[in-house]
């Protein structure tokens, strides 16, 4: 991304000049001061009712046509179609946002949860990760209404309250809408916020970005061995720690063999015309065919590792001895893998056995979300996102690909049929390097005007 001038693919800008987008700012800087942060039995109510407080009185002609329900800490708005026979489209986003690291308080040039406003940008947590894409719905669909506009499609916009903990919420949400027997024809959720040159895939010199239709699964597995302890003056048969290691090593060694899905494929056929590094070069002409070349080349690359691999990282050992001398006792180790579309906790649980036989370890999952379904770039929507982000961020091309981290999106899979993640606020370098979760976060003016303008284009296109 580094070298990138972001700005110099900003195109249109000026589309809806009657929009306010000074007082966008300015909510958006409101929402970001609730400090709505999930923390399980312990939360804290009140800042999200203040947020719930600030959309009701932002957004009036949103309030006069629509359905306002509080479920939970969660938000359900519906805003009815005039030809309720057709699929709705879902707008999701999230409410709540990390905790500062303790620590880097002092770091911050304004404080976190201040929402400060400057010339420039509109400072705090929440930012990029995603009160820009909350308040930018909201904006987006404002503005429609207050010109006039009758939606044919319903408007659904779903904020759970704990995506970056549980996303108990959003499970909700999905839930009761299933019970209505909504049905959408495509969902905007949180995604890739990046304008990257493309020389990760071996097209150096193309710029991109990216639209995802999946996101990788989630799972936490743990490793048990047993030990007796005692003295280490006789550790015959091993210890449980070298019972664990040698287990541990075997998983790393049979890890599968790195793969394509069809979204990568699709990637790379996009890509194909600007690629010019060899081997690629000549592999791409016929991806279907060198799938596995290309799968085990990209393997060898940091940046396109996670693309073709089920990952997996060695986080946690519990249970060593407190002295050399004495053998521990039970040892524990928990790994987070990162499954690829397609693959399956129960895929993983049964590579580590095989791995681990023999080995006196046991495996158990603790904790899963399953990969994401693999939507298609023929799905409902594609077309339309990737259109309207062509249309405001020029000589940029669109690509499928992937989420490697989780949302919320794949919640709601049994109620869409097209899911797709991509935030389309586009800031620069410099905003994403430290912002997403970490410190000084914030969004220029700019940027979150630009955003706006794309899903004002989009609902047009899509809605109306």
């Amino acid at each position: 991304m580094s070298g990138i001038n972001v700005y110099a693919h900003y195109t249109s800008e000026e589309d809806y000049s009657d929009l306010d987008y000074s007082g966008a700012c300015e909510r958006l800087a409101s929402a970001i001061a609730c400090k709505t942060i999930d923390q399980g039995d312990r939360t804290d109510n009140a800042p999200f009712e203040r947020l719930h407080a600030l959309v009701r009185s932002s957004y009036p002609h949103i309030m006069a046509a629509s359905s306002f329900e509080e479920v939970g800490r969660n938000l359900l708005i519906t805003c009815p179609g005039t030809e309720p026979s057709l699929p709705c489209v879902l707008l999701l986003a999230h409410q709540d946002v990390v905790p500062v690291v303790p620590g880097t308080e002092k770091d911050w040039l304004h404080d976190a949860f201040a929402g400060e406003l400057d010339e420039t940008f509109i400072w705090g947590r929440g930012a990029l990760d995603i009160k820009d894409m909350l308040m930018g719905e909201l904006e987006a669909l404002e503005y429609l209404l207050a010109r006039g506009e009758r939606p044919r499609r319903t408007v659904i916009l779903a904020f759970g309250a704990d995506e970056e903990t549980s996303s108990t919420g959003a499970t909700e949400l999905a839930g009761l809408l299933k019970e209505r027997d909504v049905r959408a024809d495509w969902l905007l959720d949180e995604g890739t916020t990046t304008i990257i040159d493309g020389a990760m895939w071996g097209a150096a010199g193309h710029v991109l970005t990216d639209v995802c239709i999946s996101q990788k699964g989630y799972l936490d597995l743990r490793l048990d061995a047993h030990g007796e302890g005692g003295h280490s003056s006789n550790p015959f048969g091993g210890t449980s720690l070298e019972h664990l290691c040698v287990a541990i090593a075997r998983i790393a060694e049979s890890r599968p063999t790195p793969k394509l899905t069809p979204i990568v494929e699709d990637t790379f056929r996009t890509l194909a015309p600007y690629i010019t590094e060899e081997p690629l070069h000549t592999l791409v002409q016929d991806v279907h065919s060198n799938a596995e070349k290309i799968a085990d080349l990209a393997a060898t690359r940091r940046d396109l590792y996670p693309f073709v691999a089920t990952t997996m990282a060695v986080d946690m050992l519990q249970g060593g001895s407190a002295a050399p001398n004495v053998m521990p006792g039970d040892a524990s180790a928990t790994i987070n893998f990162r499954l690829l579309p397609g693959t399956t906790a129960d895929d993983v649980l049964a590579w580590v056995e095989r791995a681990v036989q023999g080995t006196g370890v046991t495996a158990t999952l603790v904790h899963t979300t399953p990969a994401g379904r693999m939507d298609s770039t023929d799905s409902p929507g594609y077309a339309e996102v990737a259109e309207a982000l062509g249309h405001y961020y020029g000589n940029v091309d669109v690509a499928p690909s992937f989420v490697c981290g989780g949302t919320d999106a794949i919640r709601y899979e049994a109620v869409c049929d097209s899911i797709l993640r991509v935030i389309p606020f586009r800031p620069t370098p410099e905003e994403e390097a430290t912002g997403v979760h970490g410190v000084n976060e914030r969004i220029s003016r700019r940027t979150y005007a630009q955003g706006i303008r794309v899903l004002v284009r989009l609902l047009e296109r899509t809605i109306l």
